[in-house]
C-alpha cells in the first residue's frame, strides 16, 4: 500500500512541475516538496525541466530530514489513504546516496527502512547518519 501511495504521489508530482505549496532543496538532486497541503511533504529527486519524482523515497508526511554527502535521513508519520497522517506513529528511513548522483539524478540511491526509533538510533550511531537539520514543527 505504501508503494502504491508513493507511486501515485510521484505521478502527481511529475505532472505538476511546479506550484507546490512548499518546495526547498535538501541536498544534491533531492528536494522536500508538498503538493497541495503541508501534510503532503515528501522527498523527491529533481528531474530535467523542474519536475520531481518520488520513486518510493519515503512518502506519507515527511516532518524531518537531514543530509550529508553519503546519506539522507527522514522521519515520517505514515498514513493510510485517504486518512490524514497522524503524529501517533513515526517511522524512520535513510537513503544511501549514489556516488554518481550528479550523472544519474539520484536514481542509484537505495532507501532503507522503515525503522522504529530504537533501531534507527542504532543505525544512526553505526553509520554516522546525519542529524535532522530540517524539521517542520507544524507537522511534528
Amino acid at each position: 500500500m505504501f508503494r502504491l501511495i508513493v507511486s501515485l504521489g510521484a505521478v502527481a508530482l511529475a505532472s505538476c512541475g511546479s506550484g507546490f505549496v512548499h518546495e526547498e532543496k535538501l541536498s544534491g538532486p533531492y528536494r522536500l516538496v508538498a503538493v497541495d497541503v503541508m501534510q503532503d511533504m515528501l522527498l523527491c529527486r529533481s528531474l530535467e525541466g523542474g519536475d520531481c519524482a518520488g520513486d518510493g523515497l519515503g512518502g506519507d508526511t515527511v516532518f524531518a530530514a537531514g543530509a550529508n554527502d553519503r546519506f539522507i535521513t527522514l522521519a515520517i508519520h505514515p498514513r493510510t489513504w485517504p486518512q490524514p497522517s497522524g503524529s501517533s506513529r513515526t517511522d524512520f528511513y535513510y537513503l544511501i546516496r549514489s556516488p554518481d548522483e550528479a550523472a544519474d539524478g539520484g536514481r542509484g540511491a537505495t532507501l532503507k527502512g522503515p525503522f522504529d526509533e530504537r533501531t534507527f538510533a542504532n543505525e544512526k550511531r553505526r553509520l554516522r547518519l546525519p542529524e535532522f537539520t530540517r524539521v517542520f514543527e507544524e507537522l511534528k
